[in-house]
């Protein structure tokens, strides 16, 4: 049938067109027009669409509804809306680290690849402290470089003393696989004297008859044991294990919505939801299982007694040494700390509060060790989200607050943090530590200011302040500074420069003149001995002649006297 106002077709059996909802009712008359269904008996001649209104406002309901059921479980589970604000709080954390643009090292310990280079030199000293002038020891200085390559089974490792251009001292030593090399260009010239630590122990039973049996066993691979010291301390694999306990964890917890409060969070007035977090205690061992298996994969027992038994100890022996190092098990000790605290705590109750989605505080209060304990951390305040956090630990006697605020997302394009820790005995200040730190990662000049200072009773203890050039890049992290200053008690102690260096492509140094002492006859043996102690006799008298035309007599005798 066709409607008879609009004139479309529509269903026989349908009460209004679809097309312009005239009601289509016996009590219409063939030579009547239809008053469509959204228009009044008096309208004033004005067709009014509200049915349009009404129809477009319960499709918006039926959304809503929809959405309601959908996502109820989120917005009604007090429990759902904790665990989603601690997430929401920990990928603010980790933005704002992105953004620093720190590098993956965790990636290139997992790569097996990383280089090093530091050096620490004296570029002044106070002499007004001893009395003397001690000017000639500037220059003196520190330095080491390392390069390790796991999947290539090679590394080498530098350190060396110099004072201005003279090199004082320089120790080297270089692993091939299985050989193992060291050389001294002050003790042993341009010789790499080494041997191969797979064979040695077969290698020094050729060589003597006697305990031939007890050490012809020794062999390792330093490789081997590298290997396994990193799958041991694995930061991935760390993480993931501390993230299952996590879960496991809040998996028990029970959360009950408490009402709203009104917090001074970090110096602003912040509107917060109020919930309480109750943990059994049953779950809390669980957790501390859990952590000390954790923790307990540093401990290295394994490797020890690898190292051992490639040393070509006896069982027995080995298992003595391995008993006595059961009994430093700090993680072990550390573990057992915690249970008694949980045997003292029962169930833990937290107080949770929210606000915009993140948390904005987490409060304990309760009796520890028989002391009334109070334990709050706030997050959050008038700025950013990561830029201010505070955490303050208080007993009776003893109470410990620490504030950090600044620019810790770069807003600004600056990362800014102050830091301050205090710790106070009933009401006053025993001690201050404060921290300054800026970084401009866009600059790769001056970019860098770092002061930390620590003071009592109101008098400045030590103050170390550093300025330089910092770039942080994908694979490399560089920090070189000729300002460092080290103060104590309000006096210059000495000046200093610093330059650290690290990435993750090693670079092979090559072995030169390499001699395999396992492999070298007596006369050989001996002709190296020999050559060794007169390079040491000759280094010494160097030395001795160094020192005594660069510094004073007098702070020369009182140097020697020292010793």
């Amino acid at each position: 049938m066709t409607c008879k106002n609009c004139g479309n077709e529509m269903r026989d059996d349908a009460r209004f067109c679809p097309h312009c909802g005239t009601l289509n009712g016996p009590d219409q008359s063939a030579g009547q027009a239809a008053v469509p269904a959204w228009e009044g008996p008096e309208d004033g001649g004005k067709k009014k669409k509200t049915g349009l209104i009404i129809a477009a406002v319960a499709a918006v309901a039926a959304v809503a509804v929809v959405l309601v059921v959908a996502l109820g479980g989120l917005f009604s589970n007090p429990k759902k809306q904790v665990e989603a604000a601690f997430v929401k709080s920990a990928a603010a954390y980790a933005s704002a680290e992105e953004r620093l643009g720190l590098p993956d090292i965790q990636q290139w310990q997992q790569d097996k690849a990383i280089a090093q280079r530091m050096s620490l030199e004296l570029k002044s000293i106070n002499s007004d402290l001893v009395g003397m002038d001690l000017s000639a020891l500037s220059g003196l200085g520190l330095g080491l470089s390392t390069n390790y390559s796991g999947a290539e089974r090679w590394l080498s490792y530098n350190l060396r003393a110099y004072w201005g251009e003279e090199e004082l001292l320089s120790l080297r030593a270089a692993a091939d696989d299985a050989k193992f090399y060291f050389n001294s260009p002050q003790i042993t010239g341009d010789v790499f004297y080494g041997a191969n630590t797979e064979t040695l122990g077969v290698d020094l039973a050729a060589r003597s008859a006697e305990d031939a049996e007890e050490i012809k066993n020794i062999s390792f691979n330093v490789f081997d044991l590298i290997d396994q010291m990193l799958e041991q301390i694995n930061a991935r694999e760390m993480e993931k294990a501390v993230s299952q306990a996590n879960k496991a964890l809040w998996a028990q917890a029970k959360v009950k919505k408490t009402g709203a409060r009104t917090m001074d969070i970090n110096g602003a007035d912040i509107k917060t939801a109020a919930y309480r977090v109750t943990i059994p205690e049953e779950a809390l061992y669980q957790y501390v299982d859990d952590m000390e298996l954790v923790l307990a994969a540093m401990n290295y027992f394994s490797i020890y007694e690898e190292m051992l038994r490639s040393a070509g100890l006896p069982q027995d022996e080995i298992d003595n040494i391995m008993g006595d190092l059961d009994t430093l098990d700090l993680y072990g000790d550390l573990a057992d700390s915690f249970r008694d605290l949980v045997d003292e705590l029962g169930d833990l109750e937290l107080n949770v509060c929210l606000s915009g989605g993140y948390v904005a505080a987490v409060e304990y209060e309760g009796r520890v060790d028989g002391s009334e304990m109070k334990v709050s951390v706030l997050m959050g305040g008038s700025g950013e989200y990561v830029d201010d956090v505070s955490v303050n630990i208080e007993s009776p006697s003893l109470a410990i607050d620490i504030e950090s605020s600044g620019d810790h997302g770069l807003k600004s394009g600056v990362y800014t943090d102050e830091t301050t820790a205090r710790i106070r005995q009933f009401g006053s200040t025993l001690a201050r530590v404060t921290s300054e730190l800026t970084i401009d990662p866009k600059s790769q000049k001056d970019n860098l200011q770092w002061k930390l200072g620590v003071d009592s009773s109101g008098l400045s203890i030590f103050v170390l302040d550093i300025k330089g050039d910092l770039t942080l890049e994908k694979d490399c992290i560089s920090l070189d500074s000729e300002e460092v200053s080290v103060r104590a008690v309000g006096m210059e102690v000495c000046q200093l420069a610093l330059s650290y260096y690290v990435d993750c492509h090693p670079v092979s140094e090559p072995v030169s003149n390499p001699r395999l002492v396992t492999q070298m006859d007596e006369e050989e043996l001996m002709a190296m001995v020999l050559d060794t102690q007169e390079r040491v006799m000759v280094w010494g008298n160097e030395m001795e002649q160094l020192f005594l035309t660069r510094l004073p007599q007098e702070l020369l005798w009182d140097l020697m006297s020292v010793y």
